[in-house]
């Protein structure tokens, strides 16, 4: 979970400040940034919630560090979901990629 720390100083909060926040230890927040543990569900959120980010960005899925928000995505058809959730997933050059791609088969 190398981005925890990296949004974590981005914010400017000290480890035991989100320590605190997720009612854990601050030696758990940093086991948490070395990859020695994980959070449960319910603390990952929190940590989230907290620092104003995606819990994919702190588990390292995405690079993109802001919130999706005002996402309709849920409500959208099943293939539009899994194409959107994969595409914020995707680093910058491989979103120029898909949107070439796509661009190139929108005009067939």
């Amino acid at each position: 979970m190398n981005n925890l720390k990296k949004i974590r100083q981005k914010r400017k909060v000290t480890q035991v400040k989100l320590a605190e926040i997720a009612s854990v230890t601050q030696e758990t927040i940093s086991a948490y940034e070395s990859g020695k543990a994980y959070p449960s569900v319910e603390t990952l959120i929190k940590i989230a919630d907290y620092l104003n980010t995606s819990t994919d960005f702190i588990l390292d899925r995405i690079e993109n560090d802001e919130p999706i928000k005002n996402t309709t995505i849920k409500n959208t058809d099943t293939k539009t979901y899994r194409m959107l959730s994969n595409f914020i997933m995707l680093n910058e050059q491989k979103k120029d990629d898909v949107l070439w791609y796509s661009e190139a088969i929108r005009k067939k």
